[in-house]
């Protein structure tokens, strides 16, 4: 929970991707979390284990919390832009690939499977 909490400290949030790495090569925080969640949907987790990570505001959808998170970064974007025509290469200072979720959310939507 060492990594998590220093995870958390430093990006603000607890949507660790899958393949991140700890800056001090001591294992791979996104594997662990990802496993934590696998844990979960199956029943497996203990009730300590998920009051301990939900303390911290663990998520346990990762999946929409991400989708939640860019569509307000789209926001902020389109706040200082007066649009949403964000360019695919478009990064957020906080090292989000905006353009590239734009992109995906239009094609997901011309192909009708955006709700």
């Amino acid at each position: 929970l060492g990594m998590l909490r220093r995870y958390l400290d430093e990006k603000g949030d607890c949507l660790v991707p899958k393949a991140y790495e700890t800056a001090e090569g001591v294992g791979k925080l996104g594997g662990w979390v990802d496993r934590q969640r696998t844990a979960y949907s199956k029943g497996q987790l203990s009730e300590v284990r998920m009051k301990r990570l939900g303390e911290l505001g663990f998520v346990w959808g990762a999946q929409e919390a991400a989708w939640e998170k860019n569509l307000g970064l789209l926001g902020q974007y389109r706040g200082e832009k007066g649009d949403c025509l964000v360019p695919q290469a478009y990064e957020t200072s906080v090292g989000v690939k905006l353009g590239s979720w734009v992109g995906k959310q239009r094609t997901a939507y011309s192909k009708g499977q955006l709700s």
